[in-house]
């Protein structure tokens, strides 16, 4: 499976951070239901592996991504998925929770290790302003890096990745969020190695049955910190 870590530790700073440093919020619509989130619940980074493929029999001295269908499942040797991720729980409705992360490949020589984690040196090349790609097929073959939203609300689980249990039992379309758009709008600096992002995005969510639910007027506000390699302050 890939490996997640999910961590609070983070440095303090010994002086205030400035007023003017906007609160995390995330709002969008559903079928002209508007839900809003502006309580951070959780934060973590995590690799995988990439561009996984089904192999008949174990590789000696490596680690498989999945072991499933009576295959061992490899990604590429030298490479790496890095993510970084926050969840927020929704103001209004406290069973409502939205995970949003954000994954990019790296040569491994380029991550260094932390906290049993390879991290980059900093966040920079992965908040950058500009439309953003959809990691659509994240934790199954790991070939796009981007953007992962996850929703889960009355019970249901619904994500913007292809659905699917398993590598091996999915969906495989490819276009699901052709007509989606995900564009971080500014990347302000507040003070030191600390951020404030703004994006605007419209996206596909799907249930494990494929049910489409589409997100509209999305705009997130969040206060990322580049150096420590966590999305949060």
């Amino acid at each position: 499976m890939s490996c997640k870590k999910t961590s609070p530790i983070e440095s303090i700073d010994s002086e205030p951070i400035s007023s003017k440093i906007a609160k995390d919020s995330i709002s969008f619509s559903i079928n002209e239901i508007n839900y809003s989130f502006n309580n951070t619940n959780s934060i973590g980074i995590g690799n995988s592996q990439i561009n996984i493929k089904a192999f008949n029999d174990a590789i000696p001295g490596r680690d498989y991504a999945y072991n499933t269908a009576g295959k061992f499942w490899y990604g590429d040797k030298d490479s790496t998925m890095y993510y970084s991720m926050f969840g927020m729980r929704s103001n209004i409705n406290q069973e409502a929770i939205l995970k949003i992360q954000f994954n990019k490949k790296y040569k491994t020589t380029e991550l260094v290790k932390s906290f049993h984690q390879l991290i980059p040196k900093n966040q920079s090349d992965i908040f950058k302003p500009g439309k953003q790609s959809f990691a659509i097929d994240f934790e199954k073959e790991n070939t796009r890096e981007g953007v992962v939203l996850s929703l889960y609300t009355q019970g249901v689980s619904l994500s913007s990745t292809k659905p699917g249990f398993s590598i091996y039992l999915q969906s495989h379309k490819m276009d699901i969020q052709d007509n989606s758009s995900f564009e971080i709008l500014k990347v302000e600096h507040i003070k030191d190695d600390k951020y404030l992002l703004e994006a605007a995005f419209s996206i596909n969510l799907f249930d494990q049955d494929e049910k489409l639910y589409r997100v509209e007027k999305g705009f997130m506000r969040k206060n990322i910190n580049m150096a420590n390699n966590m999305a949060s302050f």
